[in-house]
């Protein structure tokens, strides 16, 4: 008798969970009509943004750079490009993420740097359109840019 019940409660379970996970599958459901989205958005490339850093003047400097992901610091000679794909992949902030160059200061002679330790100026572009410049002079600022998946 004992089994008898266990089987029919087992049954009942399993058939109001059949049940259950079949309603609102039929026509008309969201459910059916957000497979294929989802499936849509699945395959879809990630956006990528080509980034390009600059640093511009003569000589060398320390120059760190952040492009979400990767960030490095290194010494350059001048002028200096760095270009680097940032891609997204779905994990990024809606309010963005950060690209930013900072120069370390370089030696200048000549009247436009009064034989002083400068920055240099830097630029950041995204796919080719300039969005920051900075930097130069006394500046210690560098340059800076949220990026976000959205131009």
């Amino acid at each position: 008798m004992r089994k008898a019940v266990t089987w029919t409660a087992l049954t009942a379970t399993a058939a109001t969970l059949v049940a259950g996970c079949g309603s609102g599958l039929g026509k008309g459901s969201d459910a059916a009509a957000a497979a294929p989205r989802q499936a849509a958005a699945a395959h879809a490339e990630p956006p990528v943004r080509r980034v390009t850093f600059e640093l511009h003047g003569t000589g060398s400097s320390q120059v760190t750079y952040v492009a979400w992901d990767r960030n490095a610091t290194e010494q350059v000679s001048l002028p200096w490009t760095k270009t680097v794909d940032v891609t997204f992949r779905g994990a990024e902030p809606k309010e963005g993420v950060l690209l930013a160059l900072v120069p370390g200061s370089v030696y200048g002679t000549g009247p436009e740097h009064d034989d002083k330790f400068a920055t240099p100026p830097c630029v950041i572009k995204v796919d080719g359109r300039q969005v920051a410049a900075g930097g130069g002079g006394g500046s210690v600022r560098g340059c800076e840019y949220t990026l976000k998946v959205t131009p």
